[in-house]
């Protein structure tokens, strides 16, 4: 595996590098200025760029395990996924932020399950961030509590929360946004926006979140008038 990057390096240099060498030269001289934060999944399947079709420089990506964005609590302990906000916010000044989510999330997956090996302790603390997420889920197909060892009728309902799931993670984590205080600041006098996206790897297909219909919707042209497909859970801090 190490060798076939090793070629592919050297595939860049001498092609994507050498087309692209001004560019690169010119965010060397003058210093990054993405206009975007795009927080993602740590999944091998996002490509971030080729999703986006975007340039070096255009985007500020930060990857984690299930896209998730701790809510800011003073005297927490130090989260790199916190301070990369503050850093694309208050130095960078990004104008837009984009929570990417996507179909077959392991790290929602994993919220179901019970039991962790020991080795995985910092991916255990990691997840329950999302657990929230989870019982909202399990309590609306309950219909009131959720079940503490939830047992899914078959593999359709299985997919069906499971995309639930990855949708009202994505939501929730938009609402953890707001916890940042430069974030609400920016968000309240217009200079920043907020985006929730969720990617539909096996049709390459990218939905946006609409806070106003609680759902997310293909992404269309601006003159198209967007049809909502799938009601997500609003899962507010």
């Amino acid at each position: 595996m190490v060798d076939s990057l090793v070629k592919g390096v050297a595939r860049f240099h001498r092609s994507y590098f050498r087309k692209n060498r001004s560019k690169f030269v010119e965010l060397v001289r003058e210093g990054q200025n993405p206009d975007t934060l795009f927080i993602t999944c740590a999944d091998s399947r996002i490509i971030p760029h080729a999703l986006t079709q975007s340039d070096p420089g255009d985007l500020f990506v930060m990857r984690n395990v299930g896209n998730m964005v701790p809510a800011h609590r003073p005297g927490q302990e130090c989260s790199s996924t916190g301070a990369g906000i503050e850093y694309a916010v208050s130095v960078l000044g990004v104008s837009e932020i984009v929570v990417c989510g996507h179909s077959h999330c392991g790290a929602c997956a994993a919220l179901y399950q019970t039991e962790h090996p020991d080795e995985l302790a910092l991916t255990r603390k990691w997840l329950a961030q999302g657990s929230r997420v989870r019982d909202l889920v399990l309590a609306q197909r309950a219909h009131g509590a959720p079940s503490a060892r939830p047992r899914f009728g078959g593999r359709v309902e299985r997919e069906h929360m499971m995309r639930a799931t990855e949708q009202a993670m994505v939501v929730q984590h938009l609402a953890n946004l707001m916890t940042y205080p430069a974030v609400a600041r920016r968000v309240a006098d217009g200079s920043l926006a907020l985006h929730g996206w969720y990617y539909v790897i096996e049709r390459g297909v990218v939905e946006a979140y609409d806070p106003e219909q609680l759902a997310f919707a293909p992404v269309v042209r601006r003159s198209l008038p967007a049809r909502p497909r799938t009601t997500a859970l609003l899962a507010a801090s």
